[in-house]
């Protein structure tokens, strides 16, 4: 089985909303070949204004394993 799924990840506080687009990829793999978990991060959010560039330049690695977290618990969704 393979999944290919664009989904969003949004995360809102009092004072700022944060939004990032992401692409998740799963393979189930086979009896030789262990599964495959991927994920791309597209575009990234904060209240409207894009800061993808940004991210990558100064936030990702907490952000990044937030929606790593949605993305697999939500594979099937």
């Amino acid at each position: 089985m393979s999944i290919s799924k664009k989904g969003f990840y949004e995360l809102k506080t009092e004072t700022y909303t944060l939004l990032v687009e992401y692409m998740y990829y799963y393979t189930s793999g086979t009896y030789e070949d262990p599964p495959v978990e991927d994920m791309e991060i597209r575009l990234v959010e904060l209240n409207g204004i894009d800061i993808t560039d940004f991210f990558w330049d100064f936030v990702d690695d907490k952000v990044y394993e937030q929606v790593w977290e949605y993305a697999q618990e939500n594979k099937f969704n």
